[in-house]
Parts: structure tokens; C-alpha cells; sequence
């Protein structure tokens, strides 16, 4: 009588705790999907800033540098490149590109601290 008690026993608790298991509502099926639909629209947003956002302007690392950039429009924009002591103003548009003028660079000590940059625009010949 005794062994068969201790047979049941475990069979008794497995069924127990199968009964007790709690059930999924509605409600809480829902605060999982407007939570998964929060988080992807942040994945979102956070991508759109950082592709409209010039992070790598400025730096100077290579044999280009950046050194300034006037957006014209939501696909056009002016940007002013330094390349081999060379400065050039280039247009960028889904046209494509196109270098606007050139000017020699100088030293910065050779040139006054407010001088702004002065372009030649490209004989049309």
C-alpha cells in the first residue's frame, strides 16, 4: 500500500501544477505587440537620423577632407571638398556630380583668419 503511494505521489504533483498553469488574456497579447511595434519604430527613427546626420564630416583623416557641405535641396547640396591643397565646391544632385570652381589653397598662415574661400568657375570652352 505503501509503494503504491509513492508511485502516485509524482503523477498527483505533475498534475497539480498542469491544472495551476496560468492562461494568456488579450490584454497582455496586446502590450507584447504595441511593445514589439515601439521598439522596431525606434529601430526606425534612430536610422533616419543617423543617415541625415553628416557624422563624417570634418574629420580630415585621409587625402579629402570635407570641409563644408550647404544641402539645396532633399537630394542636392553644395560641398566644398580640400584635395591635394586643392579646394573644390562641387554639386551633388541624382543627376550627378559636378565640380562648380577650384581655388589653390593656402597655407593658414598666409591667409587672415576671416578670408573666405574665393572660386574660379571652369572656362566653358
Amino acid at each position: 500500500m505503501m509503494r503504491a503511494t509513492f508511485l502516485l505521489l509524482p503523477g498527483m504533483l505533475l498534475a497539480a501544477t498542469a491544472q495551476a498553469a496560468p492562461t494568456v488574456g488579450m490584454a497582455d497579447l496586446s502590450g507584447v505587440v504595441l511593445s514589439l511595434v515601439l521598439v522596431i519604430g525606434f529601430i526606425f527613427a534612430a536610422a533616419w537620423v543617423v543617415r541625415r546626420m553628416p557624422l563624417g564630416m570634418g574629420r580630415g583623416n585621409g587625402p579629402l577632407k570635407v570641409l563644408a557641405a550647404l544641402p539645396l535641396g532633399p537630394r542636392e547640396r553644395l560641398v566644398l571638398v580640400e584635395a591635394r591643397g586643392e579646394e573644390l565646391l562641387i554639386a551633388v544632385s541624382p543627376a550627378g556630380d559636378f565640380n562648380v570652381g577650384a581655388t589653390q589653397g593656402r597655407s593658414p598662415a598666409a591667409q587672415p583668419a576671416a578670408a573666405e574661400p574665393t572660386f574660379v568657375l571652369p572656362d566653358p570652352s
